[in-house]
C-alpha cells in the first residue's frame, strides 16, 4: 500500500519536481536573493513550456515511478519495524531512509538526468539508461549516493517524527481524528521536511545531473560561486 501511494504521489507531482530540478541547476547571480523565491518558481513554468513544450515537465516520469516504487516502499515499509528494533523513532527513520536509497539511487540518477536534459529521453528511458552505463560505467548508477542517502535519512526522520508530534498536538484542538487532522499534520511535516532537506537536495541534483567527465561540485565550491 505504501508503494502504491508513493508512486501515485510521484506521478502527480512529477512536473513540479522537474521544475525544481531546473531551478536547482540554474546558475544564479545572487543566490541569497533567489532563495525560496515563489515568483521565480512560477516564472519558470511558462519559460520552460515556450522553450521545450510539455516534454520539459514529463521527461523521466517512468524512471521516477520505478524509483518511487522501490525507494518509497522500502523507506515507509521499513520505518516502523526499524524504529521498534532500535527502540528510537528518529534513528529507525534515518536507517530506513539509507536502506531505501540503495534500492532507488540508480533510478534517481536516471530521473534527474532526464529532467535536466529532456532530449535524452526521446529514445526512451531504457536506452538512456544503457547509454549512461555504456559511456560512464556502472559506477554512474551510484553517482551522488552519499547526498541521496543523507537526503533520504533526513527526509524520513523529518517527515515521520514531526507528523506524529503534530498529529498528537493538533488532535485535542480539533476534538476528533478525521481527514482535517491528517491534512494539517501532513502540512506541518511537509514544511519541516522541505526546509530540512533543501540544501542536501540541491547538492544531490548537482552531482547526479553531471556526467562523470565533469568535476563534481562540492559544498565549499558551491558557496563560493553562489
Amino acid at each position: 500500500a505504501s508503494g502504491v501511494a508513493v508512486v501515485g504521489a510521484t506521478l502527480v507531482t512529477h512536473p513540479i519536481d522537474a521544475v525544481k530540478v531546473r531551478l536547482q541547476l540554474a546558475t544564479k547571480g545572487n543566490a541569497a536573493a533567489d532563495s525560496f523565491s515563489i515568483s521565480r518558481f512560477l516564472r519558470m513554468w511558462p519559460s520552460l513550456y515556450r522553450q521545450e513544450g510539455t516534454a520539459a515537465f514529463l521527461s523521466g516520469w517512468r524512471a521516477g515511478a520505478i524509483r518511487a516504487g522501490s525507494y518509497g516502499t522500502a523507506r515507509i515499509g521499513l520505518c516502523e519495524p526499524l524504529q521498534e528494533a532500535v527502540g528510537n523513532k528518529t534513528v529507525g527513520a534515518l536507517v530506513s531512509g539509507v536502506f531505501a536509497t540503495v534500492l532507488g539511487n540508480p533510478f534517481e540518477v536516471l530521473k534527474v538526468r532526464l529532467q535536466a536534459r529532456p532530449k535524452e529521453a526521446e529514445a526512451g528511458e531504457l536506452r538512456a539508461l544503457s547509454a549512461m552505463v555504456r559511456e560512464e560505467g556502472p559506477q554512474a548508477l551510484g553517482r551522488g549516493f552519499q547526498w541521496a542517502a543523507a537526503r533520504s535519512a533526513l527526509l524520513t526522520a523529518s517527515q515521520v517524527v514531526p507528523y506524529a508530534h503534530a498529529k498528537k498536538t493538533l488532535q485535542p484542538l480539533l476534538g476528533h481524528e478525521g481527514i482535517s487532522l491528517h491534512l494539517l499534520a501532513s502540512l506541518v511535516a511537509g514544511v519541516v521536511t522541505c526546509t530540512v532537506t533543501a540544501p542536501v537536495d540541491v547538492m544531490k541534483t548537482r552531482v547526479m545531473s553531471a556526467a562523470s567527465s565533469q568535476k563534481s561540485v562540492g559544498v565549499g565550491t558551491l558557496l563560493r560561486q553562489e
